[in-house]
């Protein structure tokens, strides 16, 4: 599935995201794109919010992944580190 996506240039973001969407969809991934990130963690947070937040964090860290790999080097050090891939993905909009 990942080879269908593109390598972004100056010209294909808009099938470059549209591809990485689609990806990460049918991989169950795209939860950190569609949702913000859960509330911190507590000591009396539930299992739910345990498991929501476990949920976040990997599909977050797997998009990251995704993304920056089907982004040429020279583009990527031109945009700023982010820890969120909503936000990477933002970024490389604008």
């Amino acid at each position: 599935m990942l080879i269908n996506i593109p390598v972004l240039n100056d010209t294909n973001f808009k099938k470059w995201k549209e591809h990485v969407i689609i990806v990460l969809r049918c991989m169950d991934l795209d939860y950190a794109l569609r949702d913000d990130r859960p509330v911190d963690l507590t000591s009396v947070s539930t299992t739910k919010q345990r498991v929501a937040m476990e949920k976040w964090e990997q599909s977050n860290r797997m998009s990251l992944m995704i993304m920056k790999h089907s982004i040429p080097e020279a583009i990527r050090g031109a945009i700023p580190e982010e820890t969120r891939a909503k936000t990477f993905l933002d970024q490389i909009a604008n």
